[in-house]
């Protein structure tokens, strides 16, 4: 085996589920995430002899599933988003009674809803930044922003996502 073999091995190893979550984070399909995430690594592979380390490898992979998930996201139609825990290739055993977890799994929703009712660059920056928990510099190479948009536009979108939930809570 040659050595950018071994290589992409290791960072399909190290990154594949992490990426996978992300992209279905993004497009609400576990197997439309996994394809993705398929595609990522086959462009990482060809990419790998390009990539000069400028970042880590972690955000280089970042960079190409988000514009993996534009371009496939342009070729389609929109998608709805739903709650990540409804994948069971995610799912994490909680051990909760009944109870809880229909509580947890209201609230989960609730936020997602409200998430998903973001505008695209709100939402992106929200799952990069307090989901996928990437730096803020990791997330302006991702998305090409300066370090003060990714700043600026992350803290507007909490803003808009605690008005959000504030309204939904107020009106119930």
């Amino acid at each position: 085996m040659s050595r950018p073999t071994n290589q992409i091995e290791k960072i399909y190893e190290e990154y594949f589920q992490e990426i996978t979550k992300y992209l279905y984070r993004r497009t609400g399909n576990v197997e439309t995430a996994k394809d993705l995430a398929q595609d990522v690594f086959i462009k990482a592979l060809h990419g790998l002899s390009s990539f000069k380390g400028h970042s880590s490898i972690k955000t280089w992979l970042y960079t190409i599933a988000y514009h993996t998930f534009v371009n496939d996201y342009r070729r389609k139609i929109k998608r709805t988003f739903t709650d990540v825990e409804n994948a069971d290739f995610l799912e994490q055993q909680i051990f909760m009674t009944p109870e809880d977890h229909l509580e947890t799994q209201a609230d989960i929703q609730r936020l997602w809803s409200q998430i998903n009712q973001l505008k695209d660059s709100y939402r992106e920056v929200l799952i990069l930044r307090d989901i996928q928990e990437l730096s803020y510099e990791e997330v302006a190479e991702i998305l090409n922003w300066t370090l003060p948009k990714v700043k600026t536009t992350l803290h507007r979108a909490r803003l808009e996502l605690k008005r959000k939930l504030h309204c939904e809570e107020f009106n119930k």
